[in-house]
């Protein structure tokens, strides 16, 4: 079941409109520094698809810095 709170996916492709493109693999290993590159997919696969069911706070500032989205955009508070 996909979680419907969080708009990761948005994100990146709001951030691809606006000429930043980041890699899912470059995010990964941003989010999750201390674990292999096969880990960092699995994880990064699973949370792009809602099957982690809990979001780190660092995960967010993380996210936010290299997406260049609000916290209210990956939580869908916001459209900006």
């Amino acid at each position: 079941m996909e979680r419907k709170d969080f708009y990761l996916k948005k994100a990146f492709v709001k951030a691809e409109m606006n000429g930043k493109k980041v890699f899912k693999k470059d995010l990964a290993a941003k989010l999750w520094p201390k674990g292999t590159p096969s880990s960092q997919q699995v994880n990064m696969t699973k949370l792009l698809s809602g099957r982690i069911c809990y979001i780190a706070p660092e995960w967010v500032q993380i996210i936010c810095k290299e997406l260049e989205c609000s916290a209210d955009f990956l939580f869908g508070l916001s459209d900006e």
